[in-house]
């Protein structure tokens, strides 16, 4: 990493994690010096940065025998790029700090660093630099930056009109909920291999797609490259984070617009999960409209501009009575999605 501070030791020593870590990590031309100093430097494309910061917390985000270091590694650059990504902005660098009990196997150390890697390389961005240190859980906390071209506004939450198009950059909704719930339902359990390689065994499951969506909960792959390529002719757009009514909630406030999901658009959604749904005795109406971390973008567009990648969901109208909210086909719908603190 381009700058280690370690808070306590482990049993591996700072010098030793660092040589297996350091391996993985390849950066692209525009780094001018990575990971191995004090800081990094990074070439700019345009003078205009973007960043974010989102963190990974073992307990709350993630159960590590319902995932793998890999895994994780992967969903923590996918959470930050996402948010790049929705402003329209193409991903250029991360920096990552990772803290855990000195007994962590020094395995994970690497396991994570391929996951992350991986994931950057897959959207253009390169890790750069980060942090190591003692904690009593393990955390994985990613800084990302991205960058703008000086003639591209920024794509916002709150330029949505009425008369616009509603529209996700997912082929399905719910996936991620659905993994959460075999997680959740103890239903689930996942060994990484030799080579990191994940394997997973279902408890008392039927469904032949419970695997992928637990995968998909884990580890999403959301084509984020639709948020700096098609997705800057949005004239809103947000990372799905905290499920489709939440976080379209915060996207109509910030438009002071009302947002009218429709429910046969959503219903190819559901029927592939009525199955697992089933088994589990859950909604599947519930994981499409709430089910959060799917980190696909959602988005609004002029009539008839919807792009490849895209798929409408429902219309943008006036404000109702009460304000900006979220309804399904004109009716309001209960629940809240996932609150961080709740």
């Amino acid at each position: 990493m381009a700058s280690t501070t370690p808070h306590g030791s482990t049993p591996h020593g700072e010098a030793a994690l660092l040589a297996r870590m350091l391996p993985h990590l390849r950066t692209g031309s525009e780094v001018e010096v990575g990971p191995g100093d004090d800081a990094a430097v990074v070439r700019l494309p345009s003078p205009r940065l973007v960043v974010t910061t989102d963190m990974l917390v073992e307990g709350h985000d993630f159960m590590m025998h319902a995932t793998t270091p890999r895994w994780i590694g992967r969903k923590a650059a996918v959470q930050n790029l996402a948010d790049v990504a929705a402003m329209g902005a193409a991903p250029l660098a991360l920096v990552v700090a990772i803290s855990a009990p000195a007994s962590t196997p020094a395995t994970v150390f690497e396991e994570l660093t391929i996951g992350l890697t991986a994931r950057a390389e897959a959207d253009g961005a390169s890790i750069v630099g980060g942090d190591l240190g003692r904690a009593e859980d393990l955390t994985v906390t990613v800084t990302a930056m991205g960058s703008l071209p000086a003639d591209q506004e920024p794509v916002r939450r709150s330029g949505a009109l009425p008369g616009d198009v509603l529209a996700i950059g997912a082929p399905r909704l719910g996936r991620s909920a659905a993994g959460l719930a075999l997680v959740l339902g103890e239903r689930a359990l996942v060994r990484s291999g030799a080579d990191g390689k994940p394997t997973v065994m279902l408890r008392s499951i039927q469904d032949p797609s419970a695997a992928h969506l637990l995968q998909w909960h884990d580890a999403p792959d959301p084509d984020l490259s639709l948020g700096w390529t098609v997705g800057r002719s949005a004239r809103a757009m947000m990372d799905l984070s905290d499920g489709l009514v939440r976080d379209g909630r915060r996207l109509a406030a910030a438009s002071q617009v009302t947002l009218d999901l429709d429910p046969a658009a959503l219903a190819p959604d559901v029927e592939q999960l009525t199955g697992l749904a089933a088994e589990l005795d859950a909604d599947p109406w519930a994981w499409v409209l709430h089910g959060g971390e799917e980190h696909a973008l959602l988005a609004t567009f002029a009539p008839g501009g919807v792009p490849e990648g895209f798929r409408p969901i429902g219309q943008v109208r006036a404000p109702a009575v009460h304000g900006p909210e979220v309804l399904l086909d004109g009716a309001p719908i209960e629940g809240a999605g996932f609150d961080h603190f709740g």
